[in-house]
């Protein structure tokens, strides 16, 4: 591996970490998909000089690995409703929140569920354009129409933040 792609690799890990955490809910599965993602593309080091945006591709990669993960895990449990998703720690207004934002994401389309996605991991507006290919106003667009259809799915009132829906 030359040092070029080593370098890169350690600048990009906390930002593949951050979005397999938003992805998964899960410290070891996050960890497994962006060691995954890093294996992929030293197994490819050949085509690496051909790419343009080495950040773009590895997430793209990062996401197609967690699309397969959920598609195996699928197979393989079925989809069980008896499975808790939020943590056993957190208070009754925060677990139904939780619930609802999820349910809501989850009938979210893909294209919003990924913009958010690269959101909730910590991406401004013009890493999100860049990641994507998009210009900047596209993805700012993209990012305000996927909160409002978030907003839209969990009944959650337009001019109320967050905190403020919460203490209800």
């Amino acid at each position: 591996m030359n040092n070029a792609l080593s370098s890169a690799i350690n600048d990009l890990h906390p930002d593949l970490l951050r979005y397999a955490h938003y992805l998964s809910d899960q410290a070891d599965t996050a960890e497994e998909l962006v060691q995954q993602t890093i294996e992929r593309l030293l197994n490819r080091q050949d085509q690496t000089k051909d790419i343009k945006d080495l950040q773009k591709y590895m997430f793209s990669i990062l996401r197609n690995l967690h699309n397969d993960f959920l598609r195996k895990k699928q197979r393989e449990q079925g989809n069980d409703p008896e499975i808790e998703l939020v943590d056993q720690q957190s208070g009754p207004g925060q677990k139904l929140f939780c619930q609802q934002v999820l349910a809501g994401i989850g009938g979210l389309t893909p294209a919003h569920k990924e913009i958010l996605g690269l959101v909730g991991a910590g991406h401004s507006y013009s890493q999100i354009a860049n990641t994507l290919g998009l210009p900047l106003g596209t993805a700012m667009s993209r990012i305000s129409r996927a909160r409002y259809a978030l907003r839209q799915s969990i009944d959650m009132p337009m001019h109320e933040s967050v905190s403020q829906w919460l203490a209800e």
